[in-house]
């Protein structure tokens, strides 16, 4: 059991570790006329780059500097998304990031993939921050950034290099309090 993979269940989906088999749902997602051509995967499938980052970032996973989970639906379609921790430097603040392919948007599965994984980040992980960013015109992602319940970084905080982006965190201590203010079970 020792080998045993990590699937991470929500009520809809399945989360598991990415692999390189994984990689074909990626070029499915942004070769799907409603992705957005804006965003960093399809600029990286642009420049050829996307094949080598994908790489690099399932090492960085094995290497325990990123966590990336493909999602898989419990109803059985593999590979409709991916939601991912990266480390931030060397700090205990990780940054999230989450896609979906489009057929799949709409039905709350980014914001319970991405929510699964902020706690898997704060009670498994002991992750001590998570941040996150979107686009501003990306507000599809800021409403479930903000149903996440992170909040805006003031912009003191953060490098000057992110304008026109909406950057937010939640630390794992409001995230606790949050959740016994819900009276959510944490496990």
């Amino acid at each position: 059991m020792e080998n045993a993979p990590i699937l991470v269940p929500t009520d809809r989906c399945l989360l598991r570790p990415a692999t390189r088999d994984d990689y074909d749902a990626i070029i499915a997602a942004i070769e799907s006329p409603a992705f957005p051509q804006e965003l960093p995967l399809p600029d990286l499938y642009r420049q050829g780059k996307l094949q080598a980052w994908f790489d690099s970032i399932l090492v960085m996973s094995q290497e325990g500097k990123a966590c990336v989970f493909s999602i898989d639906l419990q109803s059985g379609a593999r590979g409709i998304g991916q939601v991912s921790l990266v480390r931030r430097g060397t700090s205990a603040s990780w940054n999230l990031a989450f896609w979906l392919h489009s057929s799949y948007w709409g039905a709350g599965l980014a914001a319970e993939a991405a929510r699964a994984m902020i706690r898997y980040a704060f009670t498994v992980m002991t992750v001590g921050e998570v941040w996150a960013g979107a686009a501003l015109w990306n507000q599809r992602s800021i409403k479930t950034l903000d149903k996440l319940g992170l909040q805006p970084v003031d912009s003191e905080q953060r490098d000057s290099d992110l304008s026109g982006l909406h950057i937010c965190s939640i630390s794992r201590e409001n995230w606790l309090q949050t959740c016994r203010e819900a009276g959510r079970n944490l496990a």
